[in-house]
């Protein structure tokens, strides 16, 4: 079947994880099998951040309504949500791509689904990280959208475990495929001499990145050190400064900030920290080994997967945990240089080339299966 939907709805004027990850699979898909047509629907917000799709002879591409987008937080999940039944009716015998959970089809077997993580499943009962709205798809609806479709990848094989213990689908039709991740355009400082003083934690600001965990752990600690501690990226930093102790030390808030800020943070941080509670891939701590920063992260779901050896792990449960292996990477020379070299040799394990040919793998597989 030469013919795929791609249902690029979930990219933003501010992309998150999953967006990114929709962008640059999109990207590398197209640029992969030509001999394929491509149905490629965007929302209004996220053109500006598609607009490598208008140079693509061998798609059709559809725009719909901005507020589809996930900038409009639960309206925008709702209406792609929604959106997705309709391309299934619209499109019954094409096989439809969604990248992410939010887009599932309840019913379509020529469906690739995308499932990036099951975590308003997994913190329900914790009063601070619950997902209240998302709960109750991912526990009656979810498990049917993914046994229905035709093929499901995870970016983790952490992440196809949960999938399997939750709901049980056929494993013939499940695949782990990791995301890529994108080489910087600046030459990155690949010593230990980078300039900037700080800190540097990068992501979303949601309870489940642990960013309360992460203040106290450093307030803990900044007497010894010279560092300040920068946050950066949307959400609730009013709530962080309302819970943060105080003490010695600084801590300073960027909100969302733009892709070269981006890059001009992780090229020059001294260290990168990443203590979240849970992760179904992770994309922050190989944005930051891919430009020298060494890195700290949680030991928990799928992060020493993606890390292997490249990372100092902490426990996100404990302050001390966390504290103290911030003091291990600052404090040794010897450990930082081992650490940038391990990033280097780690994110050549993931390639957005080699995870587009992944996907395209799953596309021949329901293809085949249709014939």
């Amino acid at each position: 079947m030469n013919l795929i939907l791609l249902n690029a709805t979930c990219v933003g004027e501010k992309p998150d994880g999953i967006a990114v990850y929709c962008r640059e699979i999109i990207q590398g898909i197209l640029n992969g099998n030509q001999n394929r047509h491509y149905i490629v629907y965007i929302n209004r917000k996220g053109i500006n951040k598609m607009s490598f799709l208008a140079q693509k002879k061998n798609v059709t591409l559809y725009i719909i309504p901005g507020w589809f987008s996930p900038d409009h937080g639960f309206i925008g999940h709702l209406l792609r949500l929604l959106f997705s039944q309709y391309l299934a009716l619209r499109f019954p015998k094409t096989i439809i791509f969604n990248p992410s959970q939010l887009e599932a089809c309840f019913y379509n077997k020529n469906q690739v689904l995308m499932v990036h993580d099951l975590i308003p499943m997994l913190f329900h009962n914790d009063p601070l990280l619950r997902h209240a709205k998302q709960y109750y798809f991912f526990k009656y609806i979810l498990g049917t959208a993914i046994r229905n479709a035709g093929a499901v990848i995870s970016p983790s094989f952490h992440t196809l475990e949960m999938i399997n213990k939750r709901f049980c689908p056929n494993p013939g039709k499940l695949f782990t495929i990791h995301n890529g991740i994108k080489t910087p355009e600046t030459k990155p400082i690949n010593d230990t001499k980078r300039k900037g003083n700080f800190i540097l934690y990068l992501g979303r600001l949601s309870p489940a990145k642990n960013l309360a965990g992460l203040i106290y752990a450093y307030r803990k600690i900044a007497d010894q050190i010279p560092q300040k501690l920068i946050i950066a990226g949307g959400g609730d930093i009013e709530s962080l400064k309302k819970g943060d102790p105080g003490g010695p030390g600084t801590v300073e808030f960027m909100g969302y900030i733009s892709d070269e800020e981006v890059d001009r943070l992780l090229s020059t941080a001294a260290l990168f920290v990443f203590p979240s509670f849970y992760e179904g891939f992770g994309f922050p701590p190989l944005e930051a080994m891919v430009r020298g920063c060494p890195v700290v992260v949680s030991n928990v779901a799928s992060l020493p997967e993606v890390c292997g050896k490249a990372a100092i792990y902490a426990d996100p449960y404990d302050i001390n945990s966390i504290s103290n292996a911030i003091l291990r990477v600052l404090q040794d020379k010897d450990l930082q240089s081992r650490l940038i070299k391990a990033g280097y040799k780690r994110v050549r394990k993931f390639t957005w080339a080699r995870s587009a040919w992944q996907h395209q793998q799953v596309f021949d597989f329901i293809a085949e299966g249709k014939k």
